[in-house]
């Protein structure tokens, strides 16, 4: 009995698993027993063959896209340096189109020239925006500047919000009093501005900064650029 044992355990027929074997390599005899073709059985002992899947290579999210209205002025510019020194890819909308500044950044931003009194021209320009900054307004008559300071941001926030762009940035100014008197169509705009911006842009799937620098930063620092 042992030396049988012996015998079979130093057979060089290889032992099969049934559990390796599939049902196209099973045959049947004549009685309805299952027997293993030749082939079956070589097949079982070769080793499995184990290929890597190719590498697929993602490509990086790309950053969040912000637009600057007025990015020539001096407020504009300060934006879209900073903006992209923090990682967003940066555009600009102006009446001029690419400024003359000399400073390496001006270079990484991408510039539009565009008119916001002119609400059907902004809309190519606000496709995949993420973000708008305004910083646009200006000074003159009463009816231009409620025209700069309201009508054109109006518009831009109109055209925003129907991009589904979710975050607009005003740039507007404090109250002065009597100040407030002498440029009654700047103020008036300003504040048309800011309700039609709490209108559009409400906290939730919209969301509206306003930004109020005193009159004396906000002379200086505004770009009509619409």
């Amino acid at each position: 009995m042992r030396s049988a044992v012996t015998r079979l355990i130093r057979s060089s027929s290889p032992v099969v698993s049934p559990s390796r074997l599939s049902a196209a390599n099973l045959l049947k005899n004549n009685n309805g027993k299952a027997f293993l073709s030749e082939d079956a059985s070589k097949r079982v002992e070769e080793p499995f063959k184990v290929e890597e899947a190719e590498t697929v290579k993602v490509p990086p999210p790309s950053p969040d896209k912000l637009l600057v209205l007025g990015g020539n002025g001096f407020v504009g510019s300060h934006v879209c340096k900073e903006a992209l020194d923090k990682g967003f890819t940066v555009a600009s909308l102006n009446r001029s189109g690419k400024p003359s500044i000399s400073e390496s950044w001006a270079d990484k931003v991408i510039w539009n020239k565009g008119n916001l009194l002119e609400p059907d021209s902004l809309k190519d320009i606000m496709e995949g925006v993420s973000a708008v900054v305004s910083c646009v307004g200006g000074f003159g008559s009463n009816s231009y500047m409620y025209k700069i300071n309201g009508t054109a941001n109006i518009n831009a926030i109109s055209v925003a919000a129907e991009k589904g762009i979710k975050r607009f940035v005003y740039v507007s100014a404090a109250d002065f009093g009597f100040v407030n008197y002498l440029l009654q169509g700047y103020y008036e705009g300003k504040r048309a501005t800011e309700a039609e911006l709490l209108s559009k842009f409400t906290y939730g799937a919209h969301d509206s900064t306003i930004k109020r620098p005193n009159h004396q930063i906000s002379l200086q620092q505004e770009d009509n650029g619409q």
